[in-house]
């Protein structure tokens, strides 16, 4: 998969380092580490550093408010309410948990709600982390530096698995109750959003830091 030429070389290095150890080539492949490894370019400044860690901390502030908000909807009330505050919900409280100079958002190349549809550069790196996930190589985030001058930002993406309580809403639809069924056809009548299994690799969070200067 080529990256577009306006990209940031380091970044499409990164890319393509990625996609090496999501395959596992070449006679130097390691056997699988039992953590991930964390494959982000390398920071050069204190302010590459410091947007680094901000997109880490962005990414651990909306995936443990919307994941513990979610499982406890989805327990405590059931899957119809579950979808519905990832209907009306879930997009609100991800734009507020945006900063200036960060945004925030989960995308997927599967999306139920299509605000959540990947851009390009995102669905690259998406379909990267889903080959490493395939082979049992998935880092815990993956990052690169594109634009030059005002323009040049952070794209960080954080991956997002398939817990087994998500089958409630995203396994076999053959297996939803037919309110369910109703409520998912209707509000997404152009869902993908289906068919996982435990584990499965659904997305990531994605936030994207500007290095301009103030």
């Amino acid at each position: 998969m080529a990256l577009p030429s306006r990209w940031h070389r380091r970044g499409a290095a990164l890319f393509l380092c990625l996609g090496a150890a999501a395959c596992g080539d070449g006679p130097d492949s390691e056997p699988v580490a039992e953590t991930p490894p964390v494959v982000v370019v390398p920071t050069t400044s204190p302010s590459e550093a410091e947007a680094l860690a901000t997109a880490r901390q962005a990414a651990d502030g909306l995936g443990a408010e919307l994941m513990g908000l979610l499982l406890t909807t989805l327990e405590r009330e059931g899957p119809l309410v579950a979808v519905a505050f990832c209907a009306d919900s879930a997009q609100a409280r991800t734009a507020a948990l945006g900063t200036t100079g960060v945004q925030l958002r989960r995308v997927t190349t599967k999306p139920r709600n299509l605000a959540n549809a990947p851009d390009e550069l995102e669905e690259q790196l998406l379909l990267a982390l889903a080959e490493a996930h395939a082979a049992g190589r998935l880092p815990a985030d993956t990052a690169l530096w594109v634009g030059e001058g005002a323009d040049r930002e952070l794209r960080y993406l954080r991956p997002i698995l398939i817990q087994s309580r998500c089958l409630a809403c995203h396994g076999d639809p053959s297996t939803f109750s037919p309110d369910l069924q109703e409520l998912l056809a209707r509000r997404y009548p152009q869902d993908q959003a289906v068919g996982y299994v435990d584990g499965a690799f659904r997305g990531a969070i994605s936030v994207r830091v500007s290095m301009a200067e103030p």
